[in-house]
């Protein structure tokens, strides 16, 4: 699996992180922030229609749009996370947190927290509006208490806040650690599962995905 790639490699942190960037790179993160300074982020009004839109399809579409919510809720907090590492590298030095410090902070998320944090909206596992319902009340309460304002402060939730996302998740039983695609085909819902663990389908036609990897059920 690909965290797995990234912690076989071992990839180096540059110990330049944090000095000055390309005269290019800072043109194009300013034409993005132009950008990104429209209105793109959906509203309660949109995400109430898109969800009453979805109650009336039949049960593996609205598994389909349901599990694509969930992904984008739990992206939201992978980029807090990312803005939580990026405050810590930005303060940190202005807070007194010296060099050597600030590379270890760094380097001891990086190999396991970090791919994962970036990975797991991948991992989610939604089946009714119940559980969406779970995973916001998750999030968002993780949200709200994991913002930061000091460098002191991101440092300890760049470690607490990845451990306490999917310890709850797991609890709730909203991830899984197969990675999930759906297709829906003229005849079947097909669902295309990387990983090595065994599993059930709750949907229709349940069918077991055996510890085999790129196994693909079809729900008739």
């Amino acid at each position: 699996m690909k965290q797995k790639i990234m912690q076989d490699k071992q990839v180096p942190i540059p110990d330049n992180i944090g000095q000055s960037l390309s005269l290019r790179t800072q043109q194009l993160i300013h034409h993005l922030e132009e950008l990104w300074k429209r209105p793109y982020q959906p509203s309660s009004e949109m995400l109430k229609r898109v969800i009453e839109f979805l109650a009336q399809l039949p049960e593996p579409y609205q598994a389909l749009g349901i599990t694509k919510m969930a992904e984008y809720l739990v992206s939201t907090m992978s980029l807090h996370f990312l803005d939580i590492v990026a405050t810590f590298q930005q303060k940190a030095e202005g807070e007194g947190i010296d060099r050597e410090e600030r590379a270890q902070t760094l380097r001891g998320i990086m190999p396991e927290l970090f791919p994962e944090m970036m990975g797991i909206s991948k991992q989610v596992f939604i089946r009714t509006l119940d559980d969406l319902i779970t995973l916001s009340n998750i999030t968002f309460s993780l949200y709200t208490l994991s913002q930061v304002e000091t460098a002191e402060d991101a440092q300890g939730w760049m470690y607490e806040l990845p451990v306490l996302y999917r310890r709850q998740l797991m609890q709730e039983h909203l991830i899984t650690n197969l990675q999930v695609q759906w297709t829906v085909t003229k005849s079947a819902t097909t669902m295309r599962f990387s990983g090595t663990t065994s599993w059930k389908s709750s949907l229709p036609s349940p069918v077991e995905v055996l510890p085999t990897t790129n196994k693909t059920p079809t729900i008739a």
